[in-house]
């Protein structure tokens, strides 16, 4: 009789300790905490408060033969949210977790057309992370302690370097061949002439339109500006034989250059102008820097091309140095 007792004992207490069974479906996330903890591991716990409103819903079905705290931690990190004890107390919060670091490998290109600058501006904006624009030399303990620092590129020289993923690197290669192509370029001439007339024509200006009009569809002062001259031709060379033979109008230069797309050249009529610069004294000695300045009509030009179309930006200004009666001597 005694033995059939102890059998009966140690048959319950295996059943006590088996495990639990809880099954939700469609439950909230903080109603489905406080069940849990409430029915199956019965310890105390603390909320987040970012998780009060959680309205992500919980399903699952827990059975005894499987660990309820490793099931429970498992299925909430899942969900991006941790659980630590402290003082037998458990925490639930919310976490980030850390991206795994992708492996990086080196890619380089030789540019057939553009600069490594203008290509490396474009791409700069196709793939992610930090750039190197000072072409400085990047350690591996720099990498490593960098959490966006993931790509560069290298803006010098004549060979484009890339440090990046290997997703990013075949995005790079796709496009560069697109953009590495050869740049448009128009030939710019303009023609410098000097005016001398004892008629009251006004300005020279006016008198260019007065000779142009019997030959050219002109029209003076559009756009807002008096002194604007729109003539309708499809060569300037014609202009100029025309104002060429009008012996009031002498040729002082006639400059042709050829410009890239979005690229600036400048040409001057006049001469380089020595001016005083800087005042150096070393032991005693005073040194008086010289300069050389342009003076005259400068031009800036800037062309910018489309498939249709062409725009020119020109910067012009008239200059001139004189010596001073007041002031700073000998200038």
């Amino acid at each position: 009789m005694k033995k059939i007792l102890l059998a009966l004992t140690l048959l319950f207490s295996s059943c006590a300790f088996a495990g639990s069974e809880l099954e939700l479906n469609k439950v909230k996330l903080p109603e489905a905490i406080s069940l849990i903890y409430s029915e199956v591991l019965k310890v105390p716990y603390m909320l987040d408060p970012q998780l009060v409103n959680d309205e992500r819903m919980i399903t699952f079905r827990l059975t005894p033969d499987i660990d309820e705290r490793e099931f429970v931690t498992r299925y909430l990190g899942n969900m991006n949210i941790r659980i630590w004890t402290k003082k037998g107390v458990d925490f639930i919060a919310p976490y980030t977790p850390k991206e795994p670091v992708k492996p990086r490998y080196t890619w380089t290109y030789t540019p057939q057309y553009r600069s490594v600058a203008y290509l490396s501006d474009i791409l700069g904006g196709y793939v992610s992370g930090s750039f190197n624009n000072s072409g400085a030399v990047i350690s591996d303990d720099s990498l490593k302690g960098s959490s966006g620092a993931s790509n560069y590129i290298n803006r010098t020289g004549d060979i484009l370097v890339y440090y990046g993923t290997k997703e990013d690197i075949a995005i790079l290669k796709t496009l560069v061949t697109s953009l590495d192509t050869m740049s448009d370029e128009v030939v710019v001439s303009g023609y410098v002439f000097e005016v001398q007339t004892s008629q009251s024509d006004g300005s020279g200006i006016l008198l260019a339109a007065k000779i142009l009009s019997d030959k050219f569809n002109i029209s003076v002062g559009a756009a807002g500006l008096d002194n604007f001259i729109n003539i309708r031709t499809g060569s300037i060379d014609a202009i100029f034989n025309l104002l060429k033979t009008d012996s009031r109008f002498t040729v002082v230069s006639a400059p042709r250059l050829r410009v890239k797309n979005n690229a600036s050249a400048s040409f001057s009529v006049g001469s380089d102008v020595p001016v005083l610069g800087s005042v150096t004294v070393n032991n005693n000695t005073t040194t008086q820097s010289v300069e050389y300045r342009s003076s005259g009509v400068l031009f800036n030009v800037t062309p910018s091309i489309k498939s249709r179309t062409m725009d020119l930006k020109i910067q012009q200004q008239l200059s001139n140095f004189v010596t001073t009666e007041t002031g700073v001597n000998n200038s």
